[in-house]
């Protein structure tokens, strides 16, 4: 049954003209029956819902009602698309045409209500173990579920396309063909993706992490989807591929629970065994003593008799993950320690050498003797020399006296 046969005026008309009619009419029958459709759906059927949402205490149920109401504008449209092709009763291919449309508005209403459900469905690590046995890290869901979007929309696509005549399998078979040689081009990108994958899912570091991989060290500052960026001591940003990571070894520091206290001091060979037994139980006890150390783990031993003093070797764990803290504790420690050595009259020792010589060999008695005999040489010879000096004076002192009385007799002429 065609409407417009029935319609006064227009079914008098010639069939190309009632064509035109009908063409022309067709969008805006569509627009006024959706507009009709959703006017009563809003106003008779979501007001009450909305109303009700309203007095519960949760947010879903309003959340829910947001996600719907888009979806339902598409649906109305297809409906309407759907009611007027068979009122107007279209001939040949336009009659196909607004059937597959119509379907292919309902189909995508209907995986848009689905895409945008993903949005507001409460998944978390939990309900995912409950419901299937397997552990997902809570920053791995938003990457999850933008998997789950982009799968909503290929098979919503596969289907409208599918409504219009074309063949699924063929057009699967090229997006592989196209998918395989997207993956050989970008091969690096999908394994920084898989590594991202790997790094939200076993999570071996969060962002403010200090970890040491290779020769980079520093603090996690970002984790993306392709890279991370690790901030380093020096403040320089190292930009990492996420498929590095997943493939080397890692530490990361900032997981310690407890830090190991491992080093040696020396006393000196003055050091009696009474007072070495008494700085070992000094230091054991004041160890165990402390609260951030755990007493189990506390190991101090005379361990060595080294060069120049006698070892002690102290390990203990402090029960301080930061730094800045196990350091400050470390310093405490070490000044409790020169106390006790102090206090129990011994010192530290230094890198040094002692020379013990019993007698003095042959050759140091002959330079002796050979030292003395130069002496008396030399003794000899400031002797001779002083005698020289005097009778030089002598000489001057008498040429001196007759210059003198040769100056007296001229004066006297």
């Amino acid at each position: 049954m065609n409407i417009i046969d029935y319609i006064p005026f227009i079914s008098d008309l010639p069939i190309e003209h009632r064509a035109l009619i009908v063409i022309i009419s067709a969008p805006i029958l569509v627009w006024l029956v959706s507009l009709t459709i959703r006017t009563i759906i809003m106003n008779f059927v979501m007001a009450p819902i909305k109303r009700y949402a309203k007095t519960t205490e949760t947010d879903l149920d309003d959340r829910a009602l947001k996600v719907i109401e888009r979806p339902i504008r598409v649906l109305m449209i297809g409906i309407a698309i759907a009611i007027i092709s068979s009122l107007l009763q279209f001939k040949g291919d336009l009659d196909q045409l607004a059937d597959n449309v119509a379907n292919a508005l309902i189909i995508a209403a209907i995986f848009y209500f689905v895409y945008n459900l993903v949005d507001i469905i409460g998944v978390t690590s939990e309900n995912v173990r409950r419901f299937t046995g397997l552990h997902i890290e809570e920053r791995l869901l938003p990457f999850l579920r933008v998997v789950a979007k982009v799968f909503v929309v290929i098979m919503g696509l596969l289907i409208v396309v599918q409504e219009f005549g074309y063949s699924i399998t063929g057009l699967i078979a090229s997006f592989g063909v196209i998918g395989l040689a997207i993956s050989l081009a970008a091969q690096d990108t999908a394994a920084n993706i898989i590594g991202f994958t790997s790094i939200v899912s076993d999570n071996p570091f969060e962002m403010g992490d200090y970890v040491v991989t290779g020769d980079i060290a520093g603090t996690v500052e970002n984790v993306g989807v392709r890279t991370t960026r690790i901030r380093k001591l020096d403040q320089a940003l190292v930009t990492i591929p996420n498929h590095k990571l997943t493939d080397a070894a890692l530490t990361n520091w900032s997981r310690l629970a407890k830090r190991r206290l491992d080093f040696y001091i020396g006393l000196t060979y003055a050091t009696t065994a009474s007072q070495m037994r008494d700085v070992l139980q000094k230091i054991r006890d004041m160890l165990k003593e402390r609260e951030t150390i755990d007493p189990d783990s506390v190991i101090v031993n005379f361990v060595e008799f080294d060069d120049s003093s006698l070892n002690i070797r102290i390990i203990a764990y402090i029960l301080i993950a930061d730094w800045a803290e196990f350091t400050a504790e470390q310093e405490l420690i070490n000044l409790e320690i020169m106390d006790i050595v102090e206090a129990s009259g011994v010192s530290m020792a230094f890198p040094s050498t002692s020379v013990y010589i019993e007698k003095y060999p042959k050759i140091v008695e002959e330079s002796k003797t050979n030292s003395a005999e130069i002496r008396v040489q030399q003794a000899d010879m400031t002797h001779d020399s002083q005698g020289e000096i005097e009778q030089g004076k002598a000489e001057a002192k008498f040429q001196d006296n007759e210059a003198a009385s040769s100056e007296s007799d001229e004066d006297a002429e």
